[in-house]
């Protein structure tokens, strides 16, 4: 069973390694439809020289919807990433928009721009992508994969808007990298080298595997997103309200993030703020890996087993299970 321990010295390095601020947002929350339609056709137009398939997308239901879903995708993926499963979701009566993050899904997939990225520009983007949902007048939840999962927190704490969060395999921390080491790295970017990370060093760009996700990324890339993280971890910015339920969806097949310090994230940063929150497991026989969603990946699941596990971990479908925690899952049978 995965348990986070404390860690009292990483507290106590935190403690005498303070980060820099993150950039305060500014948030505009649409206050109607029509106001949350503008705000969407704002974030779209930014996706003018990208190609279609990894275009900021939303989904809508068969009559009202019952919530306003806000789903971000991996690190250095696209929104097609989630296409299958936002169409599962609205078949449960959600409106689901799937926004592409900054400077992913160009079509160089060997691009370098995310050398370029900013903690300000993904503050920016998230708090956009809540300003839209909030207009809808439904209640807005999020949901986030990895790194996406790192931009579902930071709105689950800062705004009051999101009323539940969903994590997925929350990229807190890299497998293998001590809490320390990345504390330090957050306080001294320049220590990180500006190298090419392949995902896999032996096929480098020709993973085969995905026709949108990009094959590797320079390493300061990374950086924003653990600087969002750290700023919760160490509670330099708190959970501003109560969330409705907080789940955190751990894959015992995943070797991309320590489980671990997910984990100690969830309970430190969100349970004690959460009215409901749990640890959704997936079963291992499974044997999937980080990136569980992806159609185009290996080793991932079906469409309609993800959307069970998200809709169940968002506390709706017959697989709740009291409201707290996912079924175990087994593999499809033949």
């Amino acid at each position: 069973m995965l348990e986070s321990q404390p860690k009292p010295q990483v507290a106590r390095f935190r403690r005498l390694l303070p980060i820099p601020a993150v950039p305060v947002g500014a948030p505009t929350p649409a206050t109607d439809e029509d106001g949350a339609r503008a705000k969407l056709a704002e974030l779209m137009a930014l996706d003018a020289a990208i190609p279609e398939p990894t275009r900021t997308m939303l989904f809508e239901p068969v009559g009202a919807a019952r919530a306003t879903v806000v789903i971000w995708h991996g690190f250095t993926n696209a929104p097609a990433q989630f296409v299958l499963v936002a169409e599962a979701l609205s078949g449960y009566g959600l409106r689901v928009l799937v926004p592409r993050m900054p400077r992913h899904g160009q079509p160089d997939l060997l691009t370098r721009d995310l050398v370029n990225l900013t903690v300000g520009e993904l503050v920016a983007h998230a708090d956009a992508c809540v300003d839209i949902a909030a207009g809808f007048g439904a209640p807005v939840w999020v949901i986030g994969l990895s790194a996406g999962a790192t931009l579902a927190a930071w709105v689950g704490a800062t705004r009051d808007e999101v009323a539940r969060l969903v994590l997925a395999a929350p990229l807190v921390a890299p497998k293998g990298l001590p809490l320390p080491l990345l504390r330090l790295l957050v306080r001294f970017p320049k220590l990180v080298p500006n190298a090419y990370f392949w995902w896999d060093p032996r096929k480098k760009a020709n993973l085969g595997h995905s026709p949108y996700a990009y094959p590797g990324f320079p390493m300061p890339g990374i950086l924003p997103f653990m600087h969002l993280s750290e700023a919760l971890f160490d509670h330099s910015v708190n959970a501003g309200h109560e969330l409705e339920r907080t789940i955190l969806v751990s894959n015992p097949g995943d070797f991309a993030i320590r489980r671990d310090a997910a984990l100690q994230f969830a309970e430190e940063v969100f349970f004690r703020f959460s009215a409901v929150h749990g640890v959704a497991q997936i079963d291992g026989a499974l044997k999937w890996m980080h990136d569980f969603v992806d159609p185009n990946a290996a080793d991932t699941g079906s469409t309609e087993q993800v959307s069970a596990i998200l809709a169940a971990s968002l506390g709706i479908g017959e697989s709740a299970a009291g409201g707290v925690l996912v079924p175990p899952l087994v593999p499809d049978q033949p």
